[in-house]
């Protein structure tokens, strides 16, 4: 094992607890309010690929500040001075820290009253793929780490950029059979998939507006959005129905897996010219209008997607089958595009690519974003694509998760008691996604976020690229080592020993 310390823990401790085969590789910043400015800017490699650098997408093309969308309270971005926000009241913790050192030597026996008191003041996010499993494969350590998790009273969640073709619950029983669990107990009711935050949309806009869905399902994604609250939902499937020349090709990728509904509230495709409409006509016409895309992940048929997202994005405001008159006018800002009142764009995610049992990590929803990027800008003569975003890194999705995680429960019920946290560890395998949303997530009630990087999933060390571009507090082997690691740093003297006989609960 390295000799270096682990942020207060001798090389000789190390051994002992997380006996890995390979060395820990440890923050050695300031500890001092230094998570923040802990950045390396070496690229990283993930077999071969790059990992998606969140820059490609900031800027005043892509945000993901939530505006006036949303019932849930979040905090409201200052665009007045950049990289400040007014920012809510949530719960005062009653003791907040700004480093990463140990409140002192691990003397807590675990599952004893003392051990349970200093679980009262921290608690886990845990990614899913790559963390807990690969594929359809359980992650070894998966199961002791939970249940650890939970005979400690710890509060855990599970933060997942997966999503787009289930629900919440059945989400839940998805990664319950993955991780090898019997019974639901561990995972029930905290799943937070990159999407979830839609269902804190505005109860009017869930009410009147027009969303278009698109997933690896188109189906189930209507599923997700109907369950979500939303009245009005449409697919591809539905377009094509009703409007075979949308697309020149027979749609096979989405067959079996899309079908169609009749368009909501007995609306029609505009069929007229497409520069050739009257405003009133189209309103008393009933002809059908989208007020938002979702993009839940990355599509099954890109093609057929790509061209519909197109042109519904240079249609006016948002009527399909009209073409807004404002397209590359140099005067209107942004070369008029996308300013006339087209669909608000959201990606449930920017992850370029994701674990799975594969040995090459596969593309997701981020390669998709990139791709409708590069048409789009051939299509607009180079204008950026206009959308904002959620899942990890955003904010949107930290903070919603931080509320749950106060409350205890992935659904941020307003009546349930909130009790402070002063710590969160966020266990990935996502430099770009798992440690860089945690390092620049800092709560209004002080709490810190510590991002552990584990080596199970995206993220391998090469000898070309040792390091990740983001530096977390720690990279471990797996999340059980994440758990204990992190439990000693919270004074708590747990150790794998402890927990792979049978000294927890079975599940």
């Amino acid at each position: 094992m390295s000799s270096s310390r682990l942020l207060g823990g001798t090389a000789a401790a190390q051994r002992s607890i997380l006996r890995a085969p390979r060395s820990a590789q440890l923050w050695h910043g300031s500890t001092n309010n230094a998570l923040s400015r802990t950045r390396c800017t070496a690229p990283a490699a993930v077999r071969g690929f790059k990992t998606t650098r969140l820059a490609l997408f900031k800027s005043d093309a892509a945000d993901d500040d939530p505006g006036d969308y949303f019932d849930f309270a979040f905090v409201k971005r200052d665009h007045t001075a950049k990289g400040t926000t007014d920012k809510p009241t949530t719960a005062t913790a009653a003791t907040t820290t700004t480093t990463t050192s140990r409140l002192a030597a691990p003397s807590a026996a675990p599952f004893t009253a003392e051990a349970n008191k200093l679980a009262e003041n921290f608690g886990f996010l845990f990614d899913c793929d790559g963390v807990l499993h690969k594929g359809n494969q359980t992650i070894s350590g998966a199961q002791e780490a939970l249940r650890l998790c939970h005979d400690q009273a710890t509060r855990y969640l599970f933060l997942t950029n997966g999503g787009g073709n289930t629900t919440e619950d059945q989400k839940a029983v998805s990664l319950k059979k993955k991780v090898g669990l019997k019974t639901g107990e561990l995972v029930d009711g905290r799943v937070i998939q990159s999407h979830t935050p839609l269902s804190t949309f505005k109860e009017e806009s869930k009410r009147n507006d027009t969303v278009y869905v698109t997933s690896l399902d188109p189906s189930r994604a209507r599923d997700i959005a109907n369950a979500y609250g939303f009245k009005n939902v449409v697919t591809a499937a539905d377009l094509i129905q009703h409007y075979p020349d949308i697309f020149p090709f027979e749609p096979k990728m989405i067959d079996g897996h899309a079908e169609a509904q009749p368009l909501p509230n007995g609306t029609k495709i505009w069929r007229g010219g497409s520069l050739d409409f009257d405003e009133a006509e189209l309103e008393r016409g009933n002809h059908l209008r989208i007020d938002h895309i979702f993009v839940l992940n990355d599509p099954r048929d890109w093609a057929l997607e790509t061209q519909i997202i197109h042109d519904l994005l240079i249609s006016h405001r948002g009527y399909l089958g009209t073409v807004s008159e404002f397209n590359g006018d140099r005067s209107s800002d942004n070369n008029g595009w996308q300013q006339d009142g087209q669909p608000q764009v959201w990606v449930s995610n920017l992850d370029l690519l994701w674990k799975t049992e594969n040995p090459i990590s596969r593309f997701g929803t981020g390669a998709f974003v990139h791709a409708l990027r590069g048409v789009w800008a051939v299509a607009s003569g180079g204008r950026e694509l206009r959308f904002k975003y959620m899942g990890k890194p955003s904010q949107i999705t930290y903070e919603y998760a931080h509320e749950c995680l106060l409350r205890g429960t992935a659904a941020a019920a307003p009546g349930e008691e909130k009790k402070a946290l002063r710590r969160v560890y966020m266990v990935g395998d996502n430099p770009e996604s798992d440690v860089r949303g945690a390092l620049e997530f800092h709560p209004q009630d002080g709490t810190e976020y510590v991002p552990i990087l584990v080596r199970t999933g995206v993220w391998e060390e090469t000898q070309a690229e040792p390091k990740p571009r983001v530096t977390p507090a720690v990279i471990v082997d797996d999340v059980l080592d994440a758990i204990v690691w992190a439990m000693r740093q919270e004074g708590i003297d747990v150790d794998r020993e402890m927990v792979l006989p049978n000294r927890l609960s079975k599940d």
